[in-house]
């Protein structure tokens, strides 16, 4: 049912270049009416289609699995990263940022163009370090360690989603192509990672994934990692200012209600008031007027 779907969606999409409206338009604006036509469509039955039943297993133990390997540092994947470079620390940062927002993204499109992203700025970090460009022998282990660092959620499913919703031929050649099989090569390696790949002896490998990393203060005290945390602590902050500041506004909202009952029981003394005046001064009158008159 779900490739019927996609067959159906992009072979209508096929053929929107046929339709009259189309006539004389670019290949590039019919493409971006696809897109949008897709964007439409997925965004409406993403809840339906998105990690179905027969994805969840496997996604959330691919989930759990790459967060139990946030011990492993660049040495174990045989890269290093450039350091005291705060363009490099960027990069890294970016790549990081693109893979967190996958998941918040609903079309296959927009979510491809996250992946393509991330390996951009990957490529512009092996440049950056080695002042030429990078394989894919030397993207995928970064790209590898940026997901473990990441931890983003859904990523298979994720795979899964583009697999089934993208057109094919933006998988089998092209851009997209080239870096959705790097990332699915990622998960392939994390799922079925051993010792021997990270050079570690079986028993240093079962030590570390029981959380007694040893590595972990190397880890941190490494400068992105610093300045990871340093961001981690000034997002506290802003949240801590955040929780202030509804406070206050909480506060000031319960003053302004309160000021605004007193203002209108205020306006109902002074309107009392000045009604009893009146009838005083009438009265006044009627009596003025009964005494110059006799």
């Amino acid at each position: 049912a779900v490739v019927s779907t996609q067959s159906g969606h992009y072979g209508r999409g096929k053929r929107i270049g046929d339709f009259p409206h189309f006539e004389g338009w670019k290949q590039e604006s019919v493409d971006d009416v696809v897109v949008g036509m897709e964007r439409f469509v997925m965004v409406n039955i993403y809840a339906n289609v998105f990690n179905p039943p027969m994805d969840r297993v496997k996604n959330d133990t691919l989930d759990s699995k790459i967060r139990s390997l946030h011990w492993i540092l660049p040495k174990h994947l045989d890269f290093s990263l450039p350091s005291d470079n705060e363009n490099s620390d960027r990069q890294l940062a970016l790549a990081q940022y693109y893979l967190l927002e996958l998941n918040k993204k609903r079309s296959p499109h927009d979510k491809i163009a996250c992946i393509v992203l991330c390996c951009k700025a990957l490529h512009e970090l092996f440049n950056l370090a080695h002042d030429k460009a990078a394989g894919a022998d030397e993207l995928l282990p970064m790209l590898i360690y940026t997901i473990i660092v990441a931890a983003p959620p859904n990523l298979f499913a994720t795979t899964q989603y583009i697999d089934r919703f993208l057109p094919q031929e933006k998988l089998t050649s092209g851009e997209m192509a080239y870096h959705f099989t790097n990332i699915c090569c990622a998960l392939q390696f994390l799922e079925n990672i051993t010792p021997d790949q990270l050079s570690l002896a079986a028993e240093e490998f079962d030590h570390f994934m029981e959380g007694h990393s040893s590595h972990l203060e190397e880890a941190l005290s490494t400068k992105f990692a610093s300045g990871l945390l340093d961001n981690i602590n000034r997002v506290k902050e802003c949240e801590e200012k955040v929780k202030q500041l509804q406070s206050y506004h909480g506060k000031l909202r319960d003053n302004t209600e309160k000021l605004q009952i007193d203002i209108t029981q205020h306006k109902a003394q002074v309107n009392k008031s000045l009604a009893d005046m009146r009838a005083k001064f009438s009265s006044f009158e009627e009596e003025m007027a009964k005494l110059l008159s006799s």
